[in-house]
């Protein structure tokens, strides 16, 4: 068996149902080590489409998707795609097929440094080698569903994926979101609501990653608190509940601001600021951000 098909294998394991991608020399091993699973090969219009592809999948699923792109060129466009799935927290196993170990470092045709080009926009950039391809793609399985979910680079050198695969024993991947507790908010959050006489909850990117949205929905009825959502978090409690005012985003409706404008309390559960920084839309209101990491604040918030 060939690195290729263990990593395909293992990949199907994790329950990866498609790969999203452009064909090329280096990248036809891959393809044909998937013919023998039920991991499909999508062929998209660019490798801008493939990282794209695969970050819809991950934050549909929680799984991660999966793209993969030749070297050079078609890693630069693969790198637009997986830079969405940085910024909207999507998991993602992004893979560039390289030239042969001994090239790495040589400036040859279509060569760059696939490591310096996906650092900032990964949670992780790993090089496979011989001998590490499966603990490897472990740890990127691992990292890239971890809370906060994003996408991890692995890099596969054409010799590495054909060469045969080191017999490993692979401990089972964690592929859902790591459950995370915000300890300490209960009693800042009724300090501050015993002072608000018009509270305002908001929800945001992160709690499409929840599964207590029955208990805030609860939370919000009991309290008699209006809310409205970001765009990514739309849909995540009913828009038909009789408190939903409606989208906050960058072009907002004029209900939608009054709300915010007469709020003394900004209740924000799961809150990304990737989406709108707080100081564009809450002035002076203070804000409780009930989150899994804090949140990047200007000066006044």
């Amino acid at each position: 068996m060939k690195n290729v098909d263990l990593i395909v294998q293992e990949l199907e394991k994790a329950g990866v149902k498609w790969v999203f991608g452009v064909p090329s020399g280096p990248v036809l091993p891959f393809i044909d080590a998937l013919e023998k699973t039920s991991v499909s090969y999508v062929l998209t219009a660019s490798e801008t489409s493939a990282g794209f592809m695969a970050s819809v999948v991950g934050t549909m699923s929680g799984i991660p998707g999966v793209c993969i792109s030749t070297l050079g060129p078609g890693a630069t466009n693969m790198a637009t795609g997986v830079g969405c799935a940085w910024l909207d927290g999507a998991p993602v196993i992004a893979i560039t097929c390289n030239v042969p170990t001994p090239w790495l470092g040589r400036r040859v045709q279509m060569r760059i440094d696939h490591h310096a080009l996906f650092a900032p926009i990964t949670k992780a950039t790993l090089p496979l080698r011989r001998d590490n391809v499966a603990a490897k793609l472990t740890e990127a399985l691992a990292i890239a569903c971890a809370e906060t979910p994003g996408p991890v680079h692995l890099d596969l050198p054409e010799d590495v994926g054909e060469a045969e695969a080191i017999p490993y024993s692979l401990a089972p991947s964690v592929l859902t979101s790591e459950k995370k507790e915000v300890t300490g908010i209960a009693a800042a959050l009724k300090s501050e609501m015993d002072k608000s006489h018009h509270p305002l909850l908001v929800t945001g990117l992160g709690f499409t990653r929840t599964q207590e949205a029955g208990t805030l929905l609860k939370f919000i009825e009991r309290q008699k608190i209006p809310f409205i959502s970001t765009m990514h978090a739309k849909g995540w409690l009913p828009e038909g509940h009789p408190n939903w005012v409606g989208v906050l985003g960058r072009a907002r409706r004029t209900n939608i601001q009054r709300f915010i404008n007469q709020a003394d309390l900004i209740i924000a559960v799961g809150y990304d600021p990737i989406e709108i920084n707080y100081e564009e839309w809450t002035g002076v209101t203070p804000v409780i951000h009930i989150a899994t990491e804090k949140a990047d604040v200007g000066p006044g918030v």
